[in-house]
């Protein structure tokens, strides 16, 4: 029975957060640490949530993710009241994205 337990038991990978829940935290849906609003970086869920869609129909190359993370990346940066809190999340996010992209 023990071993039965251990080999049903959570793996590293399950207890990751899923990636359209780090889309949700741009726009701060409970994930902000300060609690202050960064309203400029709202808008950036969607366009991170449209890119990813693309990963998962398979209609974007590596090139373009590696484009789009990186231009997303420096604007959300320059726009942002947390730059902390949103250069970890994005660091996520682009981890996150390659993984499903190499699904």
């Amino acid at each position: 029975f023990r071993r039965v337990l251990f080999r049903s038991s959570l793996q590293y990978k399950d207890l990751q957060p899923w990636v359209d829940m780090l889309c949700d935290a741009l726009e701060n849906k409970g994930s902000s640490s300060s609690g202050l609003p960064d309203v400029k970086v709202y808008p950036y869920a969607d366009k991170y949530r449209e890119i990813l869609q693309q990963i998962r129909d398979r209609k974007i190359t590596k090139h373009h993710l590696d484009q789009f993370l990186d231009k997303h990346y420096d604007e959300v940066m320059a726009v942002t009241t947390q730059p902390y809190r949103l250069k970890k999340l994005l660091e996520a996010i682009r981890i996150y994205f390659y993984k499903e992209f190499m699904k």
